[in-house]
Parts: structure tokens; C-alpha cells; sequence
């Protein structure tokens, strides 16, 4: 029948389990709607899910946040359904760790509806054995992890062969890497894809990634442009982005950048900060494969807390109110606030069936934006306890802005290049702020007089291990395991200089200052390259970026 011929494949991103998980009012809220998204995998017959990426807040969840994972896999994802795919190509080359089968093959476990999950820069292995929180949902055989990538200079896209009736689909994943190191891999042509023996004519070929996306066609360095990546592709699927930039009822992907493929980017399922891009719909999307030929289907997710986002600038109403008094203002932002609880009413008008229903109307998400140019402020966690049983984020439910305060911010990020001004709105001056100060902090005392300079350490290494792993990613070991690593790579290239004969082995004194030098040479080459590769490229040269001619090699024939 025509049933059989058709492939769905229910597409999700970003659900981030954990996040928020001790906030007594929204910490089920990601959880909910994971559930949700797997209610309407099943409600729909999807044959299987594919997730794009940081299924979990963080890199090493929450025990609760596991368990929460496992539940529902295991409620909605083993069951008597038929599994009417099947997988034809070499298996062990797709997946990881010891059990390199697809979950559904295995005869010791009834799975209905397999899932395809890639990780991202939230989720992404590390630490000993260099293993996912996806690594244990895959071992538990819940779910299907593919695309990691253990050398991001070679980068070889296994594909998962998936045949369905007559039809056939291609699917190739790439994890989270660092967005400077995929550009430079694409650039080079250093990323190869495995198409299938036929080279993929008859396959339709559907990639996931996790990456920033270039916003403009010449793109900054922290992102990767679609024109870089294999045009042989159907659809790419891009994860990490956190709008959703297909609206419910879509039917259509909007033609990109003059790229071959389209791009389906489903945004976060759950709100990470409070600013107008996540105030909109959250999404996931049945993509339907008969043959050649896809629609989509994009499905609104309810169980999303509500979210509603206004601006308020101080100057246009100082007519009417004497602004100046800390009463009057108050006043002003009470009216403006009740006004927007009244819209969100309006907005969901439903009656609640569950608790978790009712506690999500109940406490709505609300955002106020106060341009206070030529005015002052008051508390605004003062200001929010006024709402406490009636939102779900009374201490950050106002955000004051200046004028003066954003252009300094914009100065201050031009100053740091390669950060593009961010949009003021990372929650409470966002925690990367407070990590990018204390970098430079650390960096500014290093660069000092003689004494505090590291001497073979470069200061990029020393970043990576403090920031990167043990800050960000939680890692005990990191700082004692990146020295040893890199003590053992100088002590290497020592030896080798020493064999070159570049170091006088006579004269003991000399011998220490040839052996400085080639430390301090070594270790300023390092950071030089790093901060390389921190700045924005300059646009590239005409027709390299565009042209559909140096997309198509950079995929090349495998």
C-alpha cells in the first residue's frame, strides 16, 4: 500500500532536560514536554524519531534528569507497534561503544519506535573514556546515538541506510564540534561523506547537526554557513539553534541562501532565557519521505509554559506621570504587567486537565524590557515579589536597559573580536558574562611583568582545561589531565629539537636558554593560532562562499 512506501520521521531538538530543575515552579517543564513530543511520535505512527542534539542541560545530568530520559523512552519507545524500516548498511560503522546494532534488531527487547540521537555542545562525551550521557541511553539500548566525531580534522559522515517500501532514505549526523573547527574541515574539504554504492542518486539524503548558523551568507567565525556544507543533501536538520524558525501548520521550508537542501531548524522545546525569539511557538516537525518527494508537518507543542514578552520605554510616558518617583513607576510597571497576564489569559483560554497543566497557567512566564534612558530604577527583585503567586519568574521579571548601556555593550563585544554583540537579554547579565570577565581576568595577569607569565603553558590550553571542562562541563580531572598531556607533547618536542641538535648539550647555561626559548617560541605559536581562529574571517572571496560549484566538492565523491 501507499502507507507502507512512506518513511515519518518526527523531528526534535534541544529539549534540555534538567534545565531549571531546582526552580520549584518549572523544573518538570522540559520533562513535560519531552514526554509530549514522544505522545505525539506514537499518536502520529511516526517509524522513528530523530533528535538534533542536547537532549540534556548538562553535560553530566542530574540523576532526576536521567531518570526522567529513561521513563519516557521507555514508555513510549518499547512496545508491540511493528517497526516497519529497516537498516541496510554496515552497522558498525554508524554507531558507538560495544553494542553497534540499531536498538530494534535486538531479539532480547521489543522496541516501536526507534531514535536517532546526535549530541550536543551541552551533551557532548568527554571525561574518561570519553562518553556521552547519550553513550548510557544507547548501552540501556533506548535509543540509537550516532555522529560522534573523534577527529575533527579528518571528518568521515557514516550514513544510516534506511529502506522503508520503495523508499530510501540516507542519514548521516555530525555532533557538536567546535564551529571554527567544522568551518576550517569544510573549508579544506576535509569532511568527507560516505554516500551509499549508487552515490546516494536514489537515496534521499537527510543530515543533523548541532552548530551556531551563520545569520548572513558571509558568516562570522563562531558559526557555520550553510553554503559550506554537502549539497548531494535533501534536508539538513540543525540543531542548537533555539528559534523555531518553522511555524505550526508550515508545510513548506523556505528556500535558503541559495543552497540546494533545505533547512529545517526546530528550535528548543523548552525556553532557555526570556527574550522575543523564545516567546514564540515551540515546535517539532513530521517530516514524511515517499521516494523522492518529502512534505512536512509542523506540530505545536502544548504542553509549553506560557511566555509573553513586551517593552516598555520610560521616556514616552513621563508626560503623563512623574516617573522620578519610585511610587509612580511602580505604578506604571504594575498596570503594564497585569495588561500582559490578562493577554496570556486570553492566549490560553483552555481548562486545565493535569496539575502540571494547571501549574503552567497558573505561572506564566512574563518579561518586561524597561528602557530607563533619563530615568531611575527601583528593585526589580523588590519589584517582582509584588507577583509571586502569579508568574513563574517573579526575580527576573523585569530587566532594566539603557541606551547608553547597550552601546557600551556593543563597544565592549567589538573590543572582544569575534563575539558578535550579543542581544542584551542573557538572563541576569548571563553566566557567560561572568565567565568571559574572569578569562580575562586570568589573561590580563598572565600577560603581566615576568614573573606571573607561564612559561610552557600556553594560556589557551590552561583556558580549555579551567573554563571549558572543569567550569562548563563539570570535569574533576580536567586541569591535572590537559597538563599532563601537554607536558608530555613538550617533552616530546624537546627531545626532537635535541635530536635536530638545536640544543647545545655542552654548555649548561646555554643549553637552559636555548631550552626557554623554544618553550616561549612553542607556546606563543599556540595561543597566536588560537586567537586566529577566535576572529571573524573576513568575508570570502567572491563566488567561493555562494557558488553551488565549491559547495558540491567540498562533499566529494567518498
Amino acid at each position: 500500500t501507499m502507507a507502507n512506501q512512506v518513511l515519518n520521521i518526527l523531528i526534535a531538538s534541544d529539549c534540555h532536560l534538567g534545565i531549571n530543575e531546582r526552580d520549584p515552579i518549572r523544573k518538570n517543564d522540559a520533562q513535560n514536554t519531552f514526554e509530549e513530543i514522544f505522545q505525539i511520535a506514537n499518536e502520529r505512527g511516526a517509524d522513528c524519531v530523530l533528535l538534533a542534539g542536547n537532549l540534556f542541560h548538562d553535560n553530566k545530568p542530574s540523576r532526576k534528569a536521567q531518570q526522567g530520559a529513561i521513563e519516557v523512552l521507555r514508555n513510549h519507545c518499547l512496545g508491540d507497534r511493528e517497526v516497519e524500516m529497516e537498516i541496510i548498511s554496515d552497522q558498525q560503522a554508524s554507531f558507538h561503544g560495544n553494542y553497534r546494532a540499531v536498538n530494534f534488531e535486538d531479539p532480547n527487547y521489543n522496541v516501536q519506535l526507534p531514535v536517532f540521537a546526535i549530541h550536543g555542545d551541552h551533551d557532548d562525551p568527554g571525561g574518561e573514556g570519553g562518553l556521552s550521557a547519550l553513550d548510557l541511553l544507547s548501552s540501556a539500548n533506548l535509543l540509537n546515538y550516532f555522529g560522534k566525531v573523534s577527529n575533527t580534522e579528518k571528518i568521515f559522515l557514516h550514513p544510516i541506510l534506511i529502506r522503508k517500501g520503495s523508499t530510501k532514505v540516507a542519514l548521516y549526523g555530525l555532533g557538536h564540534v567546535r564551529d571554527d573547527q567544522l568551518t576550517r574541515a569544510l573549508e579544506r574539504k576535509e569532511l568527507t561523506v560516505g554516500f551509499p554504492e549508487d552515490d546516494g542518486q536514489e537515496w534521499f539524503n537527510v543530515l543533523a547537526i548541532h552548530q551556531n548558523r551563520a545569520k548572513t551568507a558571509a558568516g562570522a567565525n563562531g558559526a557555520v554557513k550553510e553554503a559550506l556544507l554537502p549539497t548531494q543533501m535533501d534536508i539538513v536538520v540543525w540543531g542548537h539553534e533555539r528559534d523555531c524558525l518553522i511555524a505550526p501548520g508550515q508545510t513548506e521550508l523556505p528556500e535558503t541562501n541559495k543552497v540546494q537542501f533545505g533547512v529545517l531548524q526546530p528550535g528548543a522545546t523548552v525556553a532557555m532565557e526570556l527574550n522575543e525569539s523564545e516567546a514564540q511557538q515551540k515546535c517539532v516537525a513530521m517530516v514524511s519521505v515517499r521516494g523522492d518527494n518529502w512534505k512536512l508537518e509542523v506540530i505545536a507543542l502544548t504542553t509549553v509554559r506560557p511566555f509573553i514578552v513586551k517593552e516598555l520605554v520610560l521616556a514616552e510616558h513621563g508626560d503623563e506621570r512623574n516617573l522620578h518617583n519610585e511610587e509612580e513607576l511602580c505604578e506604571l510597571l504594575t498596570e503594564k504587567i497585569e495588561e500582559m497576564l490578562d493577554e496570556i489569559k486570553q492566549q490560553n483560554p483552555t481548562t486545565p486537565l493535569t496539575e502540571d497543566a494547571e501549574n503552567r497557567v497558573k505561572y506564566p512566564l512574563v518579561r518586561l524590557k524597561v528602557d530607563y534612558t533619563g530615568y531611575s530604577t527601583t528593585n526589580p527583585q523588590k519589584f517582582g515579589a509584588r507577583f509571586v503567586d502569579r508568574v513563574a519568574n517573579p526575580s527576573s521579571l523585569i530587566k532594566f536597559t539603557s541606551k547608553a548601556k547597550k552601546d557600551a555593550k556593543k563597544e565592549g563585544s567589538k573590543k572582544k573580536e569575534g563575539k558578535p554583540a550579543a542581544d542584551e537579554d542573557e538572563d541576569e547579565g548571563g553566566v557567560e558574562d561572568v565567565d568571559s570577565q574572569i578569562k580575562d581576568l586570568v589573561g590580563e595577569f598572565l600577560a603581566g611583568s615576568n614573573k606571573e607569565q607561564l612559561r610552557m603553558l600556553p594560556q589557551r590550553v590552561l583556558d580549555t582545561a579551567v573554563f571549558e571542562q572543569f567550569v562548563n562541563k563539570q570535569e574533576k580531572d580536567a586541569i591535572p589531565k590537559q597538563i599532563e598531556t601537554w607536558l608530555s607533547s613538550t617533552q616530546k618536542f624537546l627531545t626532537a629539537e635535541a635530536q635536530k641538535a638545536q640544543i647545545d648539550v655542552g654548555n649548561r647555561k646555554e643549553q637552559e636558554a636555548t631550552i626557554e626559548k623554544l618553550l616561549a617560541d612553542r607556546t606563543k605559536q599556540t595561543d597566536e593560532e588560537a586567537a586566529r581562529n577566535a576572529r571573524p574571517r573576513a568575508a570570502a572571496a567572491p563566488g567561493a562562499a555562494g557558488s553551488s560549484s565549491a559547495g558540491s566538492s567540498a562533499a566529494g565523491s567518498s
